[in-house]
């Protein structure tokens, strides 16, 4: 496991600024009004120079920064941007995380189109930089805790990695309070000595073990860089949509059809595009001078690509009935997830769609190299091994594969 850490400031903040661009460079709580009795969510660099922190009561922060700014949270635009970070880093990711203010990447394996880990680390943090409009700290270990360390002390633009091997060298110098435990645990170990992260590695587990129980090993392992933290996604809850107004409004069965069905063919190319799959599906009919009436359903496997996304809304559509012509139609899609992949049933008909093989042969080339995917044609000469029925090439055509 190789785990790429990026801190970059709060979403909350990055909201704001973007919501209020003329707040940018001066100090700014996010939080809500003074008078509330409420926690600092985040602050601008010029807000904690002036002492602000973060857990900080809003009125003590104001009696801390007088001139600041203070803007309540945007759950809303928060959720955007989480959603514009994964989408991001799904492009170049296979698994990604994004919390409030770090973002996390596998870079297990490889990828083609960059030639080493670093190369790989460079063009996600310039991506996340592309889609925050800021600069990014950036690290890279075996392991989430070690990731985030290096992530912390690094810069923003530049990035820290940890060798494997050297997980335990990089965590040695490090203070107890970096450790992701109970403070009470980290107050024993100063009271008997122990000041660094080296010094607790230094211990064997059984000591540890006989002075903190099953927490004694865990200290053990991070102290040494060995934990197997690594990435927790969580399922994107993003929600797209495609509308089309129809020219002129009408309550023709057959136009329709063909305005849904083409919403589905552009909403399953940005599906298939972005290998996600959506766990609902929606169909809206806006009325002329009247309420919109709309139908919603879970299909049975996930949509993934326009032919799916077709079948699912064909299901609904049945249980439209427009009383007045119909001016617009919208087809959406929510529950969105990382699309499974599977192997096709070649004995199933149907099963292995040429589009779909097409599409997943695409993406494992474009991951890990144009001799992953090779295309069988039948030998002259199969003798009487089952194996030696088919020779293996590879594509002659970049992007064809049958």
């Amino acid at each position: 496991m190789r785990v790429l850490c990026a801190r970059h400031p709060h979403l909350g903040l990055l909201a704001a600024l973007r919501r209020y661009p003329e707040l940018r460079g001066e100090p700014v709580i996010i939080g809500g009004a003074p008078e509330l009795r409420l926690p600092v969510v985040a602050a601008s660099e010029a807000a904690q120079a002036a002492g602000v922190r973060v857990g900080q009561p809003l009125r003590q922060a104001q009696q801390h920064c007088p001139a600041a700014v203070f803007v309540p949270l945007d759950p809303d635009g928060v959720a955007r941007l989480r959603a514009a970070v994964c989408a991001g880093l799904h492009r170049l990711s296979p698994t990604v995380e994004a919390g409030d203010q770090e973002a996390f990447g596998d870079l297990s394996g490889r990828h083609a189109e960059y030639s080493d880990e670093a190369a790989w680390a460079s063009a996600l943090a310039r991506r996340l930089r592309g889609v925050l409009d800021v600069e990014i700290a950036v690290g890279v270990a075996g392991s989430r805790f070690v990731a985030r360390l290096a992530a912390r002390s690094s810069h923003p633009g530049r990035i820290r990695r940890v060798r494997s091997g050297d997980e335990a060298l990089f965590l040695a110098p490090l203070p107890l309070d970096v450790l992701p435990v109970d403070p009470a645990i980290t107050a024993r170990l100063a009271a008997f000595g122990l000041d660094c992260l080296g010094a607790v590695a230094g211990l064997g587990p059984a000591d540890l073990q006989r002075q903190f129980g099953p927490d004694g090993l865990r200290l053990y392992r991070l102290a040494r860089g060995e934990d197997s933290g690594g990435i927790h996604p969580v399922p994107a809850q993003r929600a797209w949509s495609e509308r089309l107004v129809l020219d002129g409004a009408t309550g023709d069965l057959e136009i329709l059809l063909r305005g849904v069905r083409q919403c589905a063919t552009a909403l399953g190319g940005r599906l298939t595009a972005e290998a996600l799959a959506a766990g609902e599906v929606s169909v809206v009919f806006e009325i002329e001078e009247a309420e919109a009436i709309s139908a919603s359903g879970v299909p049975a496997a996930p949509s993934g690509n326009a032919g799916e996304l077709w079948t699912a809304a064909l299901g609904l559509l049945g249980e439209l009935e427009p009383q007045a012509p119909v001016a617009a139609v919208r087809l959406g899609v929510s529950r969105l997830a990382p699309a499974a992949g599977r192997q096709a049933d070649l004995l199933r008909p149907g099963d292995g769609a040429h589009d779909a093989v097409v599409a997943t042969a695409d993406r494992l080339r474009s991951r890990f190299g144009a001799t992953t995917v090779r295309r069988p044609r039948l030998a002259l000469d199969p003798g009487d091994l089952p194996e030696r029925r088919f020779t293996w090439e590879a594509p002659v055509v970049a992007g064809v594969a049958r």
